[in-house]
């Protein structure tokens, strides 16, 4: 297998650059300090300050894909690297610990005497940026620390009203009027890994491909599809559901995605395939104008890729519309149609994660139009993808294993400021 050259100076650059900033989120402070603080002389290791994570995702974000990976397989290789995950743990709170606890898969391999399990927060940045490579929806919504196992938050009803008064006149109160609502704090996890015999058979094959690079990309696009399609289409409370109904399949360990939070009386029909077509931008258009009579303030649409299809072929006509783009995430580029609020992007959402359902004896997919100012993810530990790094040999096996992990709930905090259109596929 032939190296790029090229590549490899600029990777070589790329750590220069970063890598003593990644390298010392495992270094351990000064103990008198500790000591000082009460937290004895164990010796923990520095946290990730989100001013250290949002500069590096600023720098990584300029870089290629491929300089991603070979960065991020030079970088995974490197072994006693992270944290003691106790330490990063306790460093969250009990909730985050209890959280943990409950998934098998990562109490398993933490339940061993050995080597200590490492949290590899130098992997976090580029895991982040290669993340949302495949899910870069996931830049559009914002990230709020959760407050508990299950998120609790309210979603706005009504934001009442303001009232005329003369001069030396009573302030007469008012309050918005809301409803209590939660989210469960869901735990997604893969576990990854190769053998050792494998990473000695690649070496003495003299092949300069990374087994474990591979097996932590699958788990990273595994990650980013599951939660693609639930933040979409998921279902943690409708438990009849299917992936044929508009509640979507029930998942009891996730949560509620859009397809169900805005299934409302405000949400607009449209049949595109009928003898006379219904317009689709005319749809989009009412769904917009319903929600800015709500006080929405709709910034962006989400479609799956046949329904994008759908929409283009209808406006094949409109010349202008095929030449209106925007930059709507780090290298996505979206054809924008124009609705009340101006011209609104028009998000293709890959694969299945937005998918088709059955309403009224039709085939439908949705477009879901955003408030993005009431929509938001929250977490705990981390608002990105999380490495915990597990030595040969703690399992018993001759493998070193990886689990790739994060703790994200889905909570919509106005619905009426949201819309959706069901569009009819062919």
């Amino acid at each position: 297998m032939s190296i790029d050259i090229t590549l490899l100076k600029k990777v070589q650059a790329a750590l220069a650059e970063l890598g003593s900033t990644l390298e010392q989120q495992n270094d351990n402070p000064n103990t008198q300090i500790l000591a000082q603080a009460g937290q004895g002389e164990q010796g923990h290791r520095k946290f990730l300050e989100p001013s250290d994570r949002l500069a590096l995702r600023t720098e990584l974000a300029k870089k290629s894909t491929p300089e991603l990976l070979a960065m991020f397989g030079v970088q995974s290789r490197k072994a006693g690297q992270g944290i003691p995950f106790e330490v990063w743990a306790s460093a969250g709170g009990s909730p985050t610990m209890a959280a943990i606890s409950q998934d098998p898969t990562l109490t398993k391999a933490l339940d061993s005497s050995g080597a200590s399990a490492l949290i590899r927060q130098d992997l976090e940045p580029i895991l982040y940026e290669l993340y949302i490579r495949q899910f870069p929806a996931w830049t559009r919504i914002a990230k709020e620390p959760a407050n508990g196992l299950v998120h609790a938050y309210d979603r706005l009803t009504s934001y009442g009203d303001a009232q005329f008064m003369t001069e030396l006149g009573t302030v007469t109160d008012d309050t918005s009027t809301y409803e209590r609502a939660t989210t469960p704090i869901s735990v997604i996890a893969t576990r990854r890994g190769v053998t050792l015999k494998s990473q000695f058979a690649v070496q003495a094959g003299g092949m300069s491909f990374n087994p474990e690079q591979l097996e932590l990309q699958g788990g990273l696009r595994s990650i980013a599809h599951k939660m693609q399609k639930t933040i979409f289409q998921g279902n943690a409370s409708a438990s009849g559901g299917s992936s044929s109904t508009e509640d979507g399949a029930y998942d009891a360990n996730g949560f509620d995605g859009l397809r169900k939070l805005l299934n409302t009386v405000r949400a607009v029909d449209v049949d595109p395939t009928a003898g006379t077509p219904e317009d689709m931008r005319e749809a989009l258009n009412e769904a917009a104008i319903t929600a800015m009579q709500n006080a929405g303030n709709v910034g962006i649409a989400f479609l799956d890729p046949v329904t994008k299809g759908q929409f283009d072929v209808q406006q094949d006509a409109n010349v202008r519309y095929m030449n209106s783009f925007t930059d709507v995430a780090p290298g996505v580029l979206t054809n924008a149609v124009n609705t009340v609020f101006g011209p609104t992007p028009l998000f293709t959402v890959p694969g299945d994660s937005i998918g088709s359902y059955t309403y009224s004896g039709n085939t439908v997919s949705d477009i879901y139009l955003m408030d993005e100012s009431v929509w938001s993810v929250p977490y705990l530990g981390s608002d990105g993808p999380t490495v915990l790094d597990i030595p040969v040999g703690i399992s018993g096996q001759l493998t070193r294993l990886f689990i790739i992990f994060g703790m994200w709930g889905h909570a919509l905090k106005a619905t009426q400021f949201c819309n959706k259109v069901r569009v009819q596929r062919p």
